[in-house]
């Protein structure tokens, strides 16, 4: 009898730690079918394969348990199986939390990764520190705005790794026109057009492929004459985004050639480039996202309240 009994609170135990395996297992597996699904490289058949192979594997351990509970009475055989079923849930428990840290640690170096290269890219322009971060916030405000019918055509993580990464084709810019306090000539702007370009020829053959076209694309316009001349059909929703992003944010800081804005100057600005450099739909999103939401993340907290009001100029100026 006794034997029986130990054999069942192994197995019992085992049960209880397979369990939480398996369920933060799952959790796990969701995350990864959400941002893998959102790059195209986890099939939905891999993912239901998965969840049908854990599914059998607790229903046979469950089995195998309420076979100890039924049976009669235990031998040593049955001992030494329920002791090897156990440190088996102790092997598996072991392994998935390994997973997760080590996938913890990833995102923390890929975090890192992204960090440096911000950092890497506003220690070239000076008068642009803070900006990368400053378009990233701004670009989550809108995500959190959009309609669930727009949500669905775009990738979260392609469009925030792309807002904060947008200007990384300023590192291959030479310095002495980057930083330039006078107005650019038309040489030089040909030149600093090109930090699209230069972003996607750095990133396109990296994991952070997925985000190249939405770099590529952050200064095209709706009326196709934006940098490369794209049409607005083929520009990536993405992008579209982290341009009203990059707009207001440039609107809203302190420029060696312009003061900034005003909060109310800035989405006035924004509001006249709707249909021709921004997108409509998303600029009337943009424009109804109250201003204390902005206020509550830190998003204008840049803008000039001193009501300078010289507004017609040239949005995309320094390619900001």
């Amino acid at each position: 009898m006794l034997l029986k009994i130990i054999c069942i609170f192994l197995v019992t135990s085992g049960g209880c730690i397979i369990l939480y395996s398996l369920v933060s297992f799952i959790k796990s597996l969701v995350n990864l079918k959400i941002q893998a699904n959102e790059q195209k490289i986890f099939a939905d058949w891999i993912y239901t394969a998965s969840m049908v192979l854990i599914l059998l594997f607790l229903l046979g351990y469950i089995t195998v348990g309420i076979a100890y509970v039924a049976m009669p009475a235990a031998t040593l055989s049955n001992l030494i199986v329920a002791s090897i079923l156990l440190l088996g849930s102790v092997f598996v428990c072991t392994m998935v939390i390994t997973l997760k840290r080590m996938s913890a640690a990833i995102s923390k170096k890929t975090a890192e990764i992204i960090k440096t290269l911000v950092n890497t890219i506003e220690a070239k322009d000076q008068y642009t520190q803070g900006h990368s971060v400053h378009v990233a916030g701004i670009t989550e405000l809108i995500y959190n705005h959009l309609p669930e019918k727009i949500k669905h055509k775009i990738s979260r993580s392609v469009l925030t790794d792309a807002a904060i990464l947008h200007d990384i084709g300023k590192i291959g810019i030479a310095d002495n026109i980057l930083n330039k306090p006078d107005k650019l000539t038309a040489e030089e702007r040909k030149i600093i057009e090109q930090h699209p370009q230069i972003g996607k020829n750095i990133l396109e053959h990296t994991s952070y492929q997925s985000i190249v076209e939405a770099i590529y694309c952050h200064h095209e316009r709706i009326d196709g004459k934006g940098y490369f001349n794209i049409p607005s059909g083929k520009i990536p929703l993405e992008a579209k985004i982290i341009a009203i992003a990059d707009t207001f944010s440039a609107l809203c800081t302190d420029r060696v050639y312009r003061p900034k804005k005003t909060y109310d100057d800035a989405i006035r600005i924004i509001r006249e480039a709707a249909g021709t450099q921004l997108d409509i739909e998303l600029v009337d999103i943009f424009c109804s996202i109250p201003k204390k939401e902005f206020e509550d993340e830190g998003v204008i907290s840049c803008c000039s309240q001193s009501g300078k009001t010289a507004i017609e100029e040239t949005i995309f100026l320094k390619g900001t």
